[in-house]
C-alpha cells in the first residue's frame, strides 16, 4: 500500500494544481484543444459499425448477462484497448467467436499474465478483478474476435458503460474518418465516467500505479479537458440517455 503521507502529499498537490487551473483563462490553453470532427449520429442504434464496417458493437437488453458485444476485426483495430484498469468494478469477458489474448503484466501468478481464450474452449470466459492492470487483443491478423462484456456490479454500471462505449468509440471513429488526432483530454474525460484510467507506467507497486493513473485521469480529463477546454462527458449524437454523471 502507498504510505498515507505520500497520499496526502499527492492529494494536496493535486488540489493546488486544480485551484490554479480554475483561475486560468481558457483562451490561454486553447491550443491544447484538438479540432472536433463532425459527429455521426448513432445514439439510437443497437448495433453500430465502425472502421468502414469492419468492426462493431452491439448493445443487448437489460436481461442479458453481457450488456455489449464487440466485433474486433484484427489486432490492429482501435477496439484492441491499451493497458488500463477499472478502479471499482470487476470485468468479465466471453469469447463468442475467434481467439483473444488477455495480458495482465503485474499479476501475482505468472500464469495469469497472458491468457488465451477461444470460442471453442470449454470455458471461454475471462474474469478480471477490480484494480487489475490489463489489456486484450484479437490474436489474429485476419480473423474477427467477438467478445461479450459484463461489469459487476451490473445495473447502473452497465448504463454508465453503455454511455462510455457509445461516446468513446463514436469519437475515435469520427476522428479516424476526418483525419483528426483524438484528444487525450477528451479520451481521459470519457474514461473518467467509468473510473477506467489508462495505466501510467511508473515504477513501484500496483498501488502506486493505481493512484498515479487515477490522478492523471482526473487532471487531464476533468481539470484540463472539462473545466478548462470545455469537453463534454457525453454527446447527444452518440448517446441519447441521461448523463449518468459522477
Amino acid at each position: 500500500m502507498v504510505p498515507s503521507r505520500y497520499k496526502r502529499i499527492a492529494l494536496n498537490l493535486f488540489g493546488t494544481v486544480s485551484i490554479w487551473c480554475l483561475h486560468l483563462d481558457s483562451n490561454m490553453l486553447s491550443f491544447l484543444r484538438a479540432p472536433t470532427p463532425p459527429r455521426r449520429h448513432t445514439a439510437n442504434l443497437a448495433t453500430i459499425e465502425y472502421e468502414d464496417g469492419i468492426s462493431s458493437q452491439t448493445f443487448h437488453g437489460p436481461g442479458s448477462r453481457y450488456f455489449v458485444s464487440h466485433r474486433i476485426p484484427n489486432n490492429k483495430s482501435f477496439f484492441n484497448p491499451p493497458q488500463h484498469l477499472h478502479l471499482f468494478q470487476t470485468e468479465e469477458f466471453i469469447v463468442e467467436q475467434g481467439t483473444g489474448i488477455w495480458y495482465q503484466p503485474t499479476a501475482a501468478n505468472p500464469a495469469n499474465r497472458r491468457i488465451v481464450k477461444q470460442a471453442s474452449d470449454a470455458n471461454p470466459t475471462v474474469c478480471l478483478p477490480k484494480g487489475t492492470f490489463h489489456r486484450f487483443e484479437n490474436a489474429s491478423d485476419t480473423e474477427p474476435l467477438v467478445v461479450g462484456i459484463r461489469v459487476d456490479p451490473p445495473g447502473k454500471n452497465a448504463v454508465k458503460e453503455e454511455q462510455f462505449f457509445r461516446n468513446f468509440f463514436g469519437y475515435l471513429d469520427d476522428c479516424r474518418k476526418h483525419g483528426s488526432q483524438p484528444s487525450i483530454f477528451q479520451l481521459e474525460l470519457f474514461l473518467h465516467t467509468v473510473d477506467g484510467p489508462l495505466a501510467i507506467p511508473v515504477p513501484g507497486p500496483d498501488s502506486v500505479k493505481w493512484w498515479v493513473s487515477r490522478l492523471m485521469m482526473l487532471f487531464l480529463g476533468v481539470i484540463i479537458g472539462e473545466w478548462v477546454l470545455g469537453y463534454q462527458r457525453t454527446y447527444p449524437e452518440y448517446y441519447s440517455g441521461k448523463d449518468t454523471g459522477k
